[in-house]
């Protein structure tokens, strides 16, 4: 995989964990109660992710590319989708422990407290995963800036709560 693919999809997944976070954030426990919890983390992921997708293939019809065969622009649109996958897949891990509080196995704030402390930590390790991926040692300071990271990650899905709800 190549550096701009490996760049558009750590900004999928950063993006969407900041998405889904703030979508968890804004679930209430009569939400995970009902199950309406489930589909709103759902929800946000594949509507992010499609969005994402519709944006991406816009924005590359920009420029001339008339020289471009079909296969290379269908391979075009295929890694499109392939990077923004970690968008739709943000939403899994908080959908399935709603599904579980939903139907009674864990209570609904213990659900929600570990969704968003999953998320927090999923865009924590960020800093270290970039490490890795560009063939260094993990250091404190990859661990330092994704906490930080993390932290504003928070701070943006709490703003946009209160400013959206």
């Amino acid at each position: 995989m190549g550096i701009e693919q490996m760049r558009d999809r750590m900004s999928s997944y950063i993006y969407g964990n900041i998405t889904v976070l703030a979508a968890a954030i804004a679930v209430d426990p009569d939400a995970i109660h009902h199950g309406s919890a489930v589909w709103a983390v759902l929800g946000t992921a594949v509507l992010t992710y499609l969005a994402h997708v519709l944006s991406h293939l816009v924005a590359h019809g920009f420029g001339d590319d008339d020289s471009a065969s079909d296969d290379a622009r269908r391979e075009s649109v295929l890694t499109i989708v392939r990077n923004a996958n970690p968008i739709a897949t943000s939403g899994l891990i908080p959908a399935v422990l709603y599904a579980v509080a939903w139907i009674g196995w864990l209570p609904a704030p213990w659900a929600q407290t570990a969704a968003l402390v999953i998320l927090v930590v999923r865009i924590g390790m960020v800093g270290v995963f970039m490490q890795r991926f560009s063939g260094k040692r993990p250091t404190f300071l990859g661990l330092w800036g994704g906490i930080v990271l993390a932290a504003v990650a928070f701070v943006l899905g709490f703003v946009k709560v209160v400013l959206t709800h």
